[in-house]
């Protein structure tokens, strides 16, 4: 099984990236890879849950199956959390908060990388 790390940059409606990148994990978890997602910067407002409705489809309800797709290592950065001013608790998922050091160790240990 290859070790994949999906590095998310981007907050979920400020393009198709963030949809893509949870796509992207999704067909890889399906295909039996192990599936690390990593949330850096404005990417990290994805995991809140929404507080109304949208007039788009809210395409971030999925990051519920990650469990069901053994998607089971969802990281944030450290810094991206501080700068954003959230909490792990506010999250619609449960997160490992990693600090630069804990983030370059993950990317290390993966066989390859995938940045959206």
């Amino acid at each position: 099984m290859r070790r994949a790390v999906i590095i998310q940059q981007h907050s979920a409606w400020s393009s198709s990236a963030a949809r893509e990148a949870q796509d992207l994990a999704l067909a890889l978890a399906a295909a039996e890879h192990q599936v690390t997602l990593l949330y850096r910067g404005a990417s990290v407002t994805q995991l809140l849950p929404l507080a109304q409705p949208l007039i788009l489809k809210d395409f971030t309800v999925t990051q519920k199956l990650f469990a069901l797709y053994d998607i089971e290592q969802v990281a944030v950065c450290q810094q991206a959390m501080a700068e954003f001013q959230l909490s792990a608790n506010r999250l619609r998922l449960t997160v490992d908060v990693l600090d630069e050091p804990a983030q370059r160790a993950l990317l290390d240990l993966a066989d390859f990388v995938v940045v959206i």
